[in-house]
């Protein structure tokens, strides 16, 4: 995923293809809201402000960006680790039960990935409403574009955990993950609001 180009990789997400898809779409607008905020930090330094902040800052939105991109391909394995589990034989009773063992493993790990996705574009969206205030003026609008991308990471992210949540049948497992996925929703929507806020106050 990090050695595409951006054109290669928009041909094969328009393609009839399966993956990438959606999932992998969330995890790289969360990297591009981190790099956003990883310039915007560099770009506050030295014009009198807390240097050393805007260095963790930006240390930490390289930490989101590595790990999102990591996760773009990752989405993709694990719906193709999905599709391969339901196209194992099933002629004989073993045979099903193995199956169903491979397709539930296979569900749970295409739920987990997408909130690793919102995970870690919370955790990109904790980062801004600070820049905002204290970060170059004229780079707040690039603020404003890390925040609705890493919103949207969060809630694409959120669509995903949902749908492969619905096709497990572990309910102690799919509950525990549905409430923290809804609950980092409900974050992101709050941390989005609090930088878009921010950023009129300092217009």
């Amino acid at each position: 995923m990090r050695e595409m180009t951006i054109g290669a990789f928009l041909d094969r997400l328009a393609s009839a293809d399966p993956t990438p898809g959606g999932g992998t779409a969330s995890a790289l607008a969360g990297a591009m809201a981190a790099a956003l905020a990883a310039m915007v930090a560099r770009l506050s330094k030295g014009r009198g402000g807390d240097d050393a902040a805007f260095e963790r800052t930006a240390e930490d939105a390289d930490r989101a960006r590595t790990h999102l991109i990591a996760l773009a391909a990752q989405d993709a394995q694990a719906f193709d680790a999905v599709l391969r589990a339901m196209r194992l034989p099933r002629a004989t009773e073993e045979e099903r039960r193995a199956r169903q063992v491979s397709v539930q493993e296979a569900w749970r790990g295409a739920a987990e990935v997408p909130l690793h996705v919102m995970q870690e574009a919370v955790a990109v969206l904790r980062l801004l409403p600070d820049l905002v205030r204290s970060g170059r003026p004229n780079a707040v609008s690039d603020v404003a574009v890390g925040s609705l991308l890493a919103h949207a990471a969060a809630h694409g992210a959120l669509h995903n955990v949902r749908i492969n949540l619905a096709s497990i049948k572990d309910e102690t497992f799919a509950a525990r993950l549905r409430a923290e996925a809804e609950a980092l929703g409900q974050e992101a929507g709050r941390l989005r609001d609090a930088s878009l806020a921010a950023i009129l106050d300092r217009a």
